[in-house]
């Protein structure tokens, strides 16, 4: 799905209504404007986009992408539940435009920091320049990115405080340009002041929470979005079947994995085991006569198991010659 004219349009008028209404200092129209500005100096930005599941982290990034006002698509400037080297496909053939990862989670976790995909994206982030494109990753919680993508690779993010009925509140923020800091996005700072704020009034309501962020030098603005799918419900409809159709494409592109990838721990484990047998020799196989049954439990495998593992194959059998 092309995004269109009058999808800006529409949109547009929304937004001038509601902020309108809101008096906001701030609204998204000065972060589109704060980040183009950004990229025609020659410059990336790649952001995290992070908040509670269900706070509207892709509405409001697709609503940020269409206010931009470049060309864009569903599928071309959305990478649905993306592996690292769709996501740099997807980088490289745009310019001076916007790209969604719309769940980094599944590469770009710290817990999978030696994935060759995400080194790939992380390649991309640190050496690919001039090219003025605006990356948006979202991911719920801005820890899971791993450490070199928080002090290196991205230079903002933008996190959903919180939702109530009539809008979210987003908060920008931008990581210290002291780069010998340990706390470059200011988070120990933020904690010790919440931990305050609670001692005195034991729980954090909506206000504290945004004149705490608002406090941080890192933070940037905050804003108030609506809800994208009261305006441009076939727009975010589309979203939806085209993420919903991707999760079915990666699970069954999954669970159609080659044995030995998807059992690749169980392996390495039995070669663990048995590089240990033959190299520390426990059994003393060689001075004495070890038992089908001593060696499968060395192994940590069943007996029926270790029989498997000494059959030959049938067009073998004949020329097989047992031992001794």
């Amino acid at each position: 799905m092309r995004i269109k004219k009058h999808h800006r349009d529409k949109l547009k008028w929304f937004l001038d209504n509601f902020y309108n209404c809101m008096g906001e200092k701030y609204t998204i129209f000065h972060a589109v404007k704060f980040f183009k500005a950004r990229l025609r100096n020659n410059r990336d930005a790649w952001m995290g986009v992070c908040g509670d599941t269900g706070t509207g982290k892709s509405l409001y990034a697709l609503m940020f992408m269409i206010l931009f006002g470049r060309p864009m698509t569903l599928t071309k400037n959305v990478a649905y539940v993306p592996k690292g080297e769709e996501i740099g496909r997807m980088f490289d053939k745009l310019n001076f435009q916007c790209l969604l990862v719309d769940e980094a989670a599944r590469e770009m976790r710290a817990v999978n920091w030696q994935s060759r995909q995400q080194q790939q994206v992380n390649v991309k982030a640190m050496t690919d320049r001039f090219k003025n494109n605006m990356v948006l990753m979202n991911m719920p919680n801005f820890n899971e990115f791993t450490k070199s993508m928080r002090r290196g690779n991205l230079q903002f993010r933008s996190v959903i405080i919180y939702r109530n009925e009539k809008y979210a509140r987003v908060v920008i923020q931008r990581k210290s340009r002291n780069w010998r800091s340990d706390d470059p996005w200011g988070d120990e700072k933020a904690d010790s002041i919440y931990n305050k704020v609670q001692k005195r009034n034991k729980e954090l309501d909506n206000d504290n929470i945004l004149s705490i962020e608002r406090s941080l030098p890192q933070t940037v603005m905050d804003f108030a979005i609506p809800n994208l799918e009261l305006i441009l419900p076939e727009v975010t409809d589309e979203y939806e079947r085209l993420k919903t159709e991707s999760r079915k494409l990666r699970e069954e592109e999954d669970n159609n994995k080659p044995s030995f990838i998807k059992y690749k721990k169980e392996i390495k484990d039995l070669r663990v085991k048995f590089a240990k047998l033959l190299f520390f020799n426990p059994l003393h196989i060689g001075q004495m006569k070890v038992s089908q049954t001593q060696m499968a439990k060395a192994l940590g495998v069943s007996v029926s198991t270790f029989k498997s593992y000494l059959e030959v194959p049938n067009d073998k059998k004949k020329n097989h010659k047992p031992r001794g």
